[in-house]
């Protein structure tokens, strides 16, 4: 009996570290690609993150049990628009972005009368990494789901099982709580480092101040998605952005304060005691992102997954993403 197929559209960082990650752990999955930058699929297929590339959309999603859309917010709605009349009842949709409010949105109008179709996000493990697809980037990563109340309990047993195989630890979260938080630790850095590009790149002597731009400013300044897809998350999650974007406002005008004080006027110069507590906070962080083990803290609220797990498998394409079981911790 052949393997399932799960398609794979979108071949960037998230989509073939994901296809590295499966076919490392062995699931039992035919893994089909798709891309529509034929080089990116090219590059997933020689990388080993796929059994085949299909290069029309279509051909790729025909007889998937499950399709996963691993691709910036603005290609979404046109993707999901042209798959939703060919979609199976019993197919599953899985659709990775930065924001998951606005995911389930798309699915109550583009997806409409298809219950199976989950939003998620990959936390993948950049601290201190190869920025490159690779499975290690998913190792223990936390794999954020959401859906909508009406989602049969059976979806949500696959994408967590889904998740688990892929070695990823699932976390059902409230949608809104998610891109709350987002807004603050995903979007805000990336809005923040394309001001500063643009602050330095518009003011005078640019061309004498990129060569001695090293690192720091690359680092800062670093995009992880195009402009457009970083737009549409913005856009789409403005109302939080927008909050979060006013607290570092009124952050900074601390920071300017502290940076006028006169040290030796002062005590403990402030602008070194709130550096120095930033580097305690960073350090701190980084060394739980690195094991996975994180301190306890007013966790993200999430939704505990349906009752009666044990019996979903059975409900689902016969189990074949069979996960964790109650009680069982042969898998941690």
């Amino acid at each position: 009996m052949a393997n399932p197929r799960l398609t794979l559209i979108g071949l960037g960082l998230t989509g073939t570290s994901l296809g590295l990650a499966l076919i490392k752990n062995a699931v039992a999955l035919e893994i089909v690609g798709h891309d529509k930058d034929p080089s990116a699929a090219q590059a997933a297929r020689k990388a080993n993150a796929l059994h085949r590339v299909e290069w029309n959309l279509f051909k790729a999603c025909e007889g998937a049990a499950m399709i996963v859309l691993a691709m910036p917010l603005d290609g979404v709605a046109e993707t999901l628009a042209l798959l939703r009349d060919d979609l199976a009842p019993s197919t599953m949709v899985l659709v990775l972005t930065g924001v998951l409010r606005p995911v389930l949105d798309l699915f109550a109008t583009t997806l409409a009368g298809h219950p199976n179709a989950v939003a998620g996000r990959i936390v993948l493990n950049g601290v201190g990494a190869d920025l490159r697809p690779q499975a290690a980037l998913l190792h223990q990563a936390v794999f954020c789901l959401a859906a909508d109340p009406q989602t049969p309990p059976a979806a949500l047993q696959m994408a967590s099982n889904f998740a688990e195989n892929a070695g990823t630890q699932p976390l059902f979260v409230d949608p809104e709580e998610h891109d709350g938080i987002a807004a603050a630790v995903d979007s805000l850095p990336q809005l923040v480092g394309a001001a500063l590009l643009q602050m330095a790149a518009t003011a005078p002597g640019w061309t004498e101040s990129q060569r001695l731009a090293g690192i720091a400013f690359a680092r800062t300044t670093q995009f992880d998605r195009s402009a457009a897809g970083l737009y549409a998350e913005l856009h789409a999650n403005q109302a939080n952005v927008a909050a979060r974007l006013d607290q570092l406002i009124a952050a900074l005008t601390h920071w300017r304060s502290w940076l006028d004080t006169d040290p030796s006027a002062a005590g403990e110069a402030p602008l070194l005691a709130a550096l120095t507590a930033a580097e305690a906070t960073r350090l701190r962080w980084e060394s739980q992102a690195l094991r996975h083990a994180w301190e306890p803290t007013a966790a993200l609220p999430q939704t505990a997954p349906p009752e009666s797990q044990g019996t979903l498998r059975q409900m689902f394409l016969g189990g074949w993403l069979g996960g964790k079981k109650p009680g069982d911790d042969s898998r941690r």
